[in-house]
């Protein structure tokens, strides 16, 4: 099976520089996605002779983890896995999502939220989590982080529209309407104050599509 990396970013030139190292060090290819960044981030890039996808304008989070799963697909990669540029996600968890796919169609990562994680994300995620398993029948512990893995099968079935946040919580609906075969693997728990996440008008507009989503899927 041929597994790529993709990773989108947004304003991180503080991190990318190390960010790159370390996914050389993993020897998958990997497929940046630069979310119309107005930072530096484009020449931290091109310091290291990278090419990558580019929106010109911010589009979301959902729509670069498309594009850099589209462009995978369409070399001939089978699977691809999602990870964060900011520092959140390690490294030495990847290995645990490249031997789930030899067995499950999508791989959802899953922290340990009882520690070095503010009371207030902690609470929200698992409230999240509940909503979504009386709704649709399935329980994803940590439905909002954002390293996972899917197959290029199971890509086609669960394509997602949202651009933004929600990306994450549509990818789980949509891969229980599909009756795709999915696991969760234990990834490092890693919080930083300067780490962006989901705002409060994010999770208002989240709850309002999943609302959406149990109506029309």
């Amino acid at each position: 099976m041929k597994i790529a990396v993709v990773a989108p970013f947004y304003n991180e030139e503080k991190h990318l520089d190390k960010f790159i190292k370390d996914v050389r060090k993993t020897k998958l290819p990997f497929f940046l996605v630069d979310d119309g960044s107005t930072d530096n981030s484009i020449n931290v890039v091109k310091k290291h002779k990278i090419k990558t996808l580019t929106h010109k304008i911010n589009l979301g989070k959902g729509a670069a983890m498309k594009t850099g799963a589209e462009a995978a697909f369409s070399q001939g990669f089978d699977a691809v896995v999602f990870i964060d540029t900011d520092g959140q996600h390690k490294f030495s968890d990847l290995p645990k999502f490249v031997k789930a796919l030899k067995n499950f169609e999508i791989v959802f990562g899953s922290r340990n939220m009882e520690y070095g994680v503010p009371l207030v994300r902690y609470l929200g995620n698992k409230f999240a989590s509940l909503l979504i398993s009386l709704l649709f029948g399935i329980y994803v512990s940590d439905l909002l982080c954002g390293y996972r893995a899917l197959t290029k099968k199971a890509y086609e079935k669960v394509k997602w529209e949202s651009s933004g946040y929600a990306v994450e919580t549509e990818m789980v609906i949509r891969s229980v309407k599909a009756g795709l075969k999915h696991c969760e693997v234990p990834v490092a728990t890693v919080y930083l104050d300067n780490i962006k996440g989901v705002s409060l008008m994010d999770a208002f507009g989240i709850l309002f599509q999943v609302v959406k989503w149990k109506i029309n899927l």
